[in-house]
């Protein structure tokens, strides 16, 4: 269980460049030449940190030096995995863009705002700020200097302006006291990093093992993180641009710390090209909902207020204003609402004030308060992801985008997905034309018999979950955890975790295995169109609405039968054969499925072929009792990421314990220590994934 960060191996010792006898210095050996006989130990982990980050996180590929100690004003160098024997500091920005978030908590601010204990105050708003990259879905990493001042990294895949970063790092300042925004805001700033000698003397210090790192290194964080750092802090953004004025009538632009350089955007030409700042938000009773820019509609649509007034609708399968089920009508009630910019107690209180006898009467059918009250939320919950959704997947040619992205935790097909969004412009919304041509693929893929059997039908459940995971984090790669994704396919998690091995390791596959699961982190995997696929992918007609998932009803009802619902049109008719070619079902198992969609009215034969039925597919799940047995289902996968927890708290003290200096147990504690002596918990025997990985999630 115990594991240790790869390092460089210390090079033999020698004669330096300079004569001086010990370590030499080269391309092949990062650390300095030693004033003594060999070097001190510290000074040999701070070169292996300065070789294994600073090339990889330093701009421009130089790095300034102050020979004084006081300025970096001397000069610099090429940046090399050589650690300078003098201060130094890498640039953040070139041109300026850059990759690379870094956070200075200064133990000076602390002590300017009257901290008893300034280094306490430095570690706890340092840690604050890696628990929120975190909640974003982000890692980093972050070192400690001698004087007890702390920086932390946070790398990512796509190239940010300083325009963008500057309004990040001021509302940074703004959340946290120690913070020092200044090495951000300039084009020319710079920063000091792991394995660097410092200005006071001593060298900075990873808190977290170089394994960690490397990791995060190899695996920076994608856009949906930036854009939820952006949602989070977005008081802070709100306030700085609201105090911009103020400074600017003090000074001229020119003279702030932030002033804007030629070609830069504000904040608020950043949020227009981002979206607006109104997102997915939470109320004080734990509902979501989403707020209007111009506040909330005081009342419904005229249509949508008569159905709930009345109870009354127009009939049909398909058609704007038409409705086949009382709950599809009771549906567009609680969607218009959400529309509105209403909370859920707006529209509850609409329920129990006889406002609207109509729509309280769809509700009668619940013999019980708690179940009215459950299916409430439901229906809330599935307008709340419908609407917002459909925002993130429009054409941008039609509309502009309404909302930037935020994390959120949405209900899907009776699955809870943690879900950390993407803002919705021209690329973002081309992972969705991906996501529609990955569909395209996969419907090849079955109608060709690409696999065959009961192998079939499983593999194309989990695909289809891992569908509806992209299109729900609006990006081909994903990464939910094999638990998820068993719900969303309506099968075993080992079942999804063994599919996924096979599915990965086909020639010409439809999955990329890009990151291996480590810890709390899943495997993430890259949704790509096979080249056998590629030319239908590109001219098929893409299927308009939402993919992926099975509906838990066919959790009973089997894949097979999915799979023909999934094909079936609401109002187009399907022959049997035309459904047997579509699915690469044999006519058997074909006629099945359909009997058995026939049988709880989701199909019924018409002029010309098959389409969906009338029946609600919620409602239907209700009869066979399938919401309890999920709520069971995911209430022990709930238990089970606790104990995972636990477990990992447990390898991660010992990793700790083991790899500190002096390896001081006492320093590092194993917590849940009744949980070490029982060993692991015993479904972790057969986990698909084996033993959880002990490289720490925490930085600090």
């Amino acid at each position: 269980m115990h594991c240790s960060a790869a390092l460089p191996l210390v090079p033999d010792f020698g004669v330096s460049q300079s004569g001086w006898p010990g370590i030499a210095v080269s391309s092949d050996n990062p650390i300095p030449q030693p004033r003594t006989a060999e070097p001190a130990p510290g000074v040999v982990t701070a070169a292996r940190e300065w070789a294994a980050i600073a090339p990889r996180i330093g701009a421009r590929g130089r790095v300034r030096i102050a020979r004084n100690g006081h300025e970096y004003r001397d000069g610099e160098r090429a940046l090399t995995i050589s650690l300078p024997p003098y201060a130094a500091a890498v640039y953040i920005y070139e041109y300026g863009k850059t990759r690379l978030l870094a956070g200075d908590f200064d133990v000076k601010a602390a002590v300017a705002a009257g901290a008893t204990d300034p280094a306490a105050l430095v570690a706890a708003e340092a840690a604050d700020f890696a628990g929120l990259i975190q909640i974003c879905g982000g890692h980093g990493f972050a070192d400690v200097a001698p004087t007890g001042g702390r920086h932390a990294y946070v790398p990512f895949t796509e190239t940010i302006h300083l325009g963008e970063m500057r309004w990040i790092v001021l509302a940074l300042a703004r959340r946290y006291v120690t913070f020092d925004p200044k090495p951000m805001l300039s084009n020319e700033g710079l920063i000091t990093v792991p394995g660097a000698l410092t200005k006071r003397g001593g060298h900075r210090h990873l808190t977290t093992p170089l394994a960690h790192v490397e990791h995060v290194l190899d695996h920076p964080n994608g856009s949906g993180v930036w854009d939820d750092l952006w949602a989070a802090l977005a008081p802070e953004i709100e306030a700085a641009e609201a105090d911009l004025p103020a400074r600017a009538t003090a000074a001229s632009p020119s003279a702030l710390p932030y002033a804007p350089a030629p070609g830069d955007r504000g904040p608020a030409d950043t949020t227009r090209a981002r979206g607006t700042p109104h997102l997915v938000r939470v109320d004080d009773n734990d509902d979501s909902w989403l707020p209007r820019a111009d506040g909330p509609l005081p009342a419904l649509s005229p249509r949508l207020e008569d159905i709930a007034r009345t109870g009354r609708y127009p009939q049909g399968v398909t058609g704007a204003g038409v409705y086949r089920s009382d709950s599809e009508a009771r549906q567009a009630v609680v969607s218009g609402a959400v529309a509105c910019g209403w909370r859920k107690e707006h529209y509850t209180a609409r329920l129990n004030s006889g406002a609207w006898p109509g729509q309280a009467a769809f509700y009668a059918r619940y013999r019980t308060e708690r179940q009215r009250l459950d299916a409430i939320d439901r229906d809330w919950q599935k307008a709340v992801t419908w609407l917002s959704e459909r925002e993130f997947d429009r054409d941008i040619h039609t509309r502009g985008p309404a909302h930037r992205g935020g994390y959120q935790v949405v209900l899907a097909g009776g699955v809870e997905w943690d879900i950390r969004r993407i803002t919705p412009d021209t690329e973002k919304l081309g992972e969705y034309r991906k996501l529609r041509a990955w569909d395209s693929a996969l419907a090849a893929a079955i109608r060709a018999g690409r696999w065959r059997g009961k192998k079939a039908i499983t593999y194309w459940r989990v695909l289809s979950a891992m569908l509806k995971a992209g299109q729900l984090s609006a990006n081909t790669v994903i990464g939910f955890g094999v638990r998820s994704l068993a719900l969303a396919a309506c099968l075993d998690e080992s079942t999804v975790a063994k599919a996924l091995r096979d599915l990965r390791d086909e020639p010409d596959a439809f999955v990329d295995h890009v990151a291996a699961h480590h810890g709390e982190w899943p495997d993430y995997y890259r949704l790509i169109v096979p080249q056998a696929y590629a030319e239908t992918a590109a001219w098929r007609t893409w299927r308009p609405g939402k993919l992926g998932g099975l509906h838990p009803v066919f959790r009973e009802l089997g894949g097979p039968a999915a799979l023909v619902y999934d094909r079936l049109d609401a109002a187009v008719p399907l022959r049997t054969i035309d459904i047997q070619t579509e699915t690469g079902l044999s006519a058997t198992g074909t006629t099945t499925a359909l009997r058995t969609l026939g049988e709880y009215g989701l199909a019924v034969k018409r002029d010309g072929g098959w389409v969906r039925g009338p029946s609600d597919p919620d409602r239907v799940a209700e009869q066979l009792d399938i919401p309890e047995r999920l709520a069971q289902l995911v209430e022990k996968y709930r238990q089970q990421r606790v104990e995972w927890r636990k477990w990992l708290q447990i390898a991660e003290a010992n990793h700790w314990g083991l790899n500190n200096a002096g390896g001081d147990l006492g320093d590092h504690p194993i917590p849940l220590q009744q949980v070490a002596d029982a060993g692991p918990p015993p479904w972790m025997e057969d986990e698909p994934h084996g033993p959880p990985n002990c490289v720490p999630t925490a930085w600090f």
